[in-house]
């Protein structure tokens, strides 16, 4: 019943699609990253000297802990905060609609309204007064996807210009610092395509069914471990079975051997395997191969001296007949001279006469 379960979960949900992501960053991280589902995220290249990294990997304590609702935990175990407001130029292409992902968890704070700030595109504000801790708790990942439209140069988000949106045909992205604490992000995704086609809605089923969804992880990775197990199992019967076979082997050598020398001592259990591994067996075997390469090596030899002979044979042959064709030629020749020379003789008799 809980597999029906997992393969009905899994049928409906939607991943995201690596194939129509433009565009990632793992903010704060100083190499790239490919995700589980296939995204690949670029190492964070952001030059402003007034931001700062930090990488919670380092903090044992904040590593070990579980960060919910994602199954991209890397990506927030780095991030990149500053004391004032903050941008991000993310590059467009051809004009659409686009889905900015934005990633955010709170790694710090666990008391909600010690750090709020807005996200601004331009200078139009997109979302106002985030506070993580606020919406879904610590250690939790907390994605805020942000439909718009790019046209004609410019982007449109429900429909409103934002101004100032795009620069040299990248997307300005400003964290906007207020007076709770300080802005920061952890990572950026952007999607070809509208939220609905997005794992927006297996998202949100993440946070309302996390449990579940841990549970459902569990059975999944249990009926992996047993797989592995069974398959492991059937390899070591295979083995036992060949192994078996080869022992059949050895003990109908030892029969046939006893049949022709009843004196001869009983080979143990693994006696052909234990000959021919054994120094008078490898000798043996090194013996027999060295011989046979010199018998190879005469045959090789009488073949060649055969067939040198037999050149010989047939050109000693041949030599007398064509010398015989010659001489037999030359006289025939000789022959037709002659009778070609009495003729004109007795011709030019009778002319005389």
């Amino acid at each position: 019943m809980i597999q029906l379960f997992i393969i009905i979960a899994l049928a409906f949900s939607k991943p995201l699609n690596p194939k129509k992501v433009i565009y990632a960053i793992n903010c704060g991280a100083p190499s790239n990253y490919k995700s589980p589902s296939g995204i690949q995220y670029e190492k964070d290249i952001q030059t402003d000297p007034e931001t700062v990294v930090a990488d919670y990997s380092l903090n044992s304590e904040v590593a070990s802990q579980q960060i919910k609702y994602t199954r991209e935990p890397e990506i927030y175990l780095t991030e990149r905060h500053a004391y004032k407001t903050f941008s991000y130029q993310i590059p467009l292409q051809k004009e659409g609609t686009y889905t900015l992902i934005l990633k955010f968890a709170e790694m710090y704070f666990d008391t909600k309204g010690k750090r709020v700030f807005h996200i601004k595109f331009g200078q139009q504000r997109v979302v106002e007064k985030l506070d993580v801790v606020a919406k879904v708790g610590k250690f939790a990942s907390n994605d805020e996807y942000i439909e718009f439209e790019y046209v004609a140069g410019q982007v449109f988000h429900n429909n409103v210009l934002c101004v100032d949106a795009v620069q040299e045909g990248k997307l300005q992205v400003n964290l906007e610092k207020t007076k709770f604490d300080n802005p920061y992000i952890h990572g950026i995704v952007l999607y070809a395509g509208g939220i609905s086609e997005t794992d927006y809605e297996e998202y949100q089923y993440m946070k309302e069914n996390w449990e579940k969804v841990i549970n459902e992880e569990k059975v999944k990775e249990e009926l992996e471990r047993q797989k592995k197990s069974e398959a492991k199992v059937k390899r070591k019967e295979r083995v036992k079975i060949r192994n078996d076979h080869l022992n059949e082997l050895e003990n109908e050598f030892e029969v046939d051997d006893q049949s022709q020398n009843v004196s001869a001592p009983v080979a143990k259990r693994g006696g052909l395997r234990n000959l021919i591994t054994s120094p008078i067996g490898t000798a043996g075997l090194f013996i027999s191969f060295f011989i046979g390469m010199q018998i190879l090596k005469k045959l090789i030899s009488a073949i060649s001296n055969a067939k040198i002979k037999g050149t010989e044979k047939e050109f000693t042959e041949t030599k007398p007949k064509q010398e015989k064709q010659v001489k037999e030629k030359s006289e025939s020749s000789e022959k037709k001279n002659k009778t070609k020379d009495t003729k004109e003789k007795s011709k030019a008799k009778q002319q005389q006469q």
